[in-house]
């Protein structure tokens, strides 16, 4: 059974589709026939040639006595009559054929242009998952502006490298993102190389209503691939903290301070984001000074909501600073030597200077009393060893906590932790910090493969046997698909959270890429898919920002990543990014765009001038109308003299829209317009129509079209 339900037609309707493709086939046969037009004019014309020469002989000399005096007169004209002569009718015929077959096209072709269709063959599918490298098919090319069918019809395909610089999709509620373009895409990615382990594409895979995972895990069985399929959810099997990431602390404490005000607005004063940052940052980086290393949003709730919990981690973090300072004797050598027979010999003495007239050994009691009885001249001396770097930042924390968090006054320190434990408390949550605030991986114990649930238990949450998510560069380096499947229905906030934090964790894990790519160059690095729909729910853009999805993207490409984000309009992601121009550099990191039907005038706008404009010839026309005055005698009245009217044509080049803001409000599902790049060359925008998922690929658009399954 297809997955798509045919509409029903009425008989009047279906008679109406057939006499419409009756006309359809009867124009195809003649534009067909039309494009022959040249040969076979050339072929009558030879034809009439050849009956010319049969049935219509030249006059023989003395039947006609003038051309006796023009043969007599000029030589030269009377063979250019007798020439004429013979191919006079084939050269009207060739001009009968030429004359007629154009005044069909301007005068009836130009009519049903409109609803005339050339039924084309699509070409072999372009690409497969055993090609070299990998390339994504967007749809099928035929007249690049307007909407029509050709006879020729081929594919838009984007090369390795135009992919590694990223494509975003653009398009309305029900127009098709889904169907057909994240989910054909995400198939045709993940299905190159399949069989290969150390070859197929890694993925991140995020979304927020709940089905697309679940397409994905179906896509990767097809693929066998199955195995490959990590989810990552509040009912799944594995668990990960957001907090251990190779960032560093300020850009995860800007990151949490930035999905604060997006989820809870922003205010005008700069000073609450900076204070939410710099509290976060302090104590993210006072829980890694501590013997464990580890820090989870829940953490970080229990020490900001307690007062004396911060002074408690940092006297526990001092206890790793090392032992104690070490302290030593320093004597002369020559009067440890004068007085050898008294066993000081027994310590071990090393120098103590460069000139070699002083010793010193370790710290003794009984060795400082008897050289001070030999009157042997010692000093105590303290061993002076740089402090460690742990110790460096145990004391810059304790310089914040004691000259900057503990002398502000206790309301503004109440309103701080108030407006970070807005969103830090939703992670004491039980079921949420069992998998997003996991135990350190020290004291988590390895759970088996094998291991069969307790009876009654029905998911792994019920039993209590969640695993920690391996580390990311492992995961993406064996070629796992990670999807985050957390539907914002549920806990919207929540989603979001998790969402931009395993997003910026897996774009900064790939972005080491480009050193350790300089160093093994014989290393094959596997391609990784970014793969995001309504990205507006995850975008985070700013100048401010350190691990913004713009200074991701602008690095993709020698990273081998390819993002693929997909959102409802240029609206949608103005709306939720910082800043006025934020949007126009998240954009240009994304240079292959795809516009859907767009339902809002200022997208629609901007996708147009993106598209470009062209020059046209614009025509314009003016009439003229002029009198002479004239008086009747009979009724001693003006009027009644002859006039004249007049009209012009002329033409003005300028430059018009390639595609109107209005064509991008009247595309139909499954149509876009693609602005393509290559990798290399930018490409003119173009109409592509789509291959849904639940189509074959050999099915041409407009024959799905008319049989109602598009």
């Amino acid at each position: 059974m297809p997955r798509y339900a045919k509409p029903l037609r009425s008989a009047a309707g279906r008679t109406t589709a057939f006499a419409a493709n009756s006309l359809g086939g009867v124009a195809e046969t003649v534009d067909r026939l039309l494009s022959w037009r040249v040969i076979a004019a050339f072929l009558l014309a030879a034809l009439m040639l050849a009956w010319s020469a049969a049935t219509r002989p030249f006059p023989a000399p003395g039947d006609v006595p003038i051309l006796d005096l023009i043969a007599f007169e000029d030589p030269g004209f009377y063979w250019v009559i007798r020439v004429w002569h013979l191919v006079m009718p084939s050269v009207t015929a060739f001009t009968g054929v030429m004359v007629l077959t154009s005044s069909y096209r301007l005068w009836f072709g130009s009519r049903t242009r409109g609803r005339r269709f050339g039924r084309g063959t699509l070409p072999r599918w372009p690409t497969s998952s055993g090609d070299d490298s990998p390339s994504l098919v967007v749809g099928e090319l035929h007249h690049p502006t307007e909407p029509r069918e050709i006879t020729r019809p081929s594919w838009l395909t984007l090369p390795e490298r135009g992919l590694y610089t990223g494509v975003a999709i653009f398009g309305a509620v029900g127009t098709g993102k889904t169907s057909a373009c994240m989910r054909p895409f995400a198939r045709q990615l993940l299905s190159w190389q399949s069989a290969d382990p150390r070859r197929r594409a890694a993925a991140l895979v995020l979304e927020v209503k709940g089905d697309f995972c679940h397409d994905i895990r179906a896509d990767l069985e097809d693929a066998g691939r199955g195995d490959d399929y990590i989810e990552l959810g509040l009912g799944g099997r594995w668990q990960w903290n957001p907090l251990a990431s190779a960032m560093d602390s300020y850009s995860l404490a800007y990151t949490v301070a930035t999905l604060l005000n997006q989820l809870f607005g922003k205010g005008k004063e700069p000073f609450w984001q900076q204070a939410y940052t710099n509290l976060i940052r302090w104590l993210i980086e006072l829980h890694r000074a501590l013997p464990e290393g580890w820090v989870t949003f829940q953490d970080l709730y229990h020490c900001a909501i307690d007062p004396d919990r911060i002074g408690q981690k940092i006297e526990q973090a001092r206890t790793l600073d090392g032992p104690p300072p070490s302290y030593y004797i320093v004597a002369s050598r020559h009067g440890v030597y004068r007085h050898r027979g008294d066993g000081l010999l027994d310590y071990q003495w090393q120098p103590a200077g460069h000139d070699g007239e002083r010793v010193r050994t370790t710290y003794d009691k009984d060795l400082l009393a008897t050289l001070t009885a030999r009157g042997i001249a010692a000093t105590i001396e303290e061993d002076r060893r740089p402090p460690s770097e742990h110790a460096q930042r145990v004391a810059a924390i304790e310089r914040w906590y004691q000259y900057d968090w503990l002398q502000l006054d206790p309301k503004l320190r109440t309103s701080i932790v108030e407006g970070v434990s807005v969103f830090l408390s939703m992670f004491d949550l039980p079921d949420v910090a069992r998998v997003f605030c996991p135990p350190a991986p020290r004291r988590a114990a390895p759970i088996p493969d094998d291991l069969p649930p307790p009876p009654g238990a029905s998911s792994p949450v019920a039993t209590g046997l969640l695993r920690p998510l391996p580390p990311l560069h492992q995961l993406i380096e064996s070629g796992k698909v990670i999807a985050l499947n957390m539907p914002a229905g549920a806990n919207p906030a929540l989603a979001r959270t998790i969402g931009v934090m395993l997003k910026n964790a897996w774009l900064q894990t790939l972005l080491t890429r480009p050193s350790q790519i300089k160093i093994h160059p014989n290393r094959y690095f596997r391609p990784a898919v970014f793969l995001c729909d309504e990205y507006q729910s995850f975008a985070s853009v700013g100048e401010d920002d350190p691990s913004g999805d713009e200074k991701a993207f602008a690095l993709t490409r020698q990273c081998r990543v390819i993002p693929i984000v997909a959102t409802q309009s240029i609206s949608s992601l103005k709306s939720v990014l910082p800043g006025q121009d934020a949007w126009r550099t998240l954009l240009q990191t994304l240079r292959t765009k795809i516009f859907l039907s767009l339902s809002d005038d200022s997208s629609a706008e901007l996708a147009s001038n993106m598209c470009g404009k062209v020059l046209r010839l614009s025509p314009s026309y003016s009439f003229t109308e002029s009198a002479k005055p004239g008086f009747s005698v009979i009724t001693a009245r003006a009027g009644g003299a002859k006039g004249t009217l007049g009209t012009s044509k002329s033409y003005r080049e300028q430059r018009e829209p390639l595609f109107h803001p209005r064509t991008f409000s009247l595309l139909e599902n499954c149509q876009a317009i693609v602005l393509p790049y290559d990798g290399a060359n930018a490409r003119s925008a173009t109409r592509v129509y789509l291959k849904p998922h639940y189509l074959p690929r050999e099915r041409p658009y407009w024959r799905a079209r008319e049989a109602g399954q598009i």
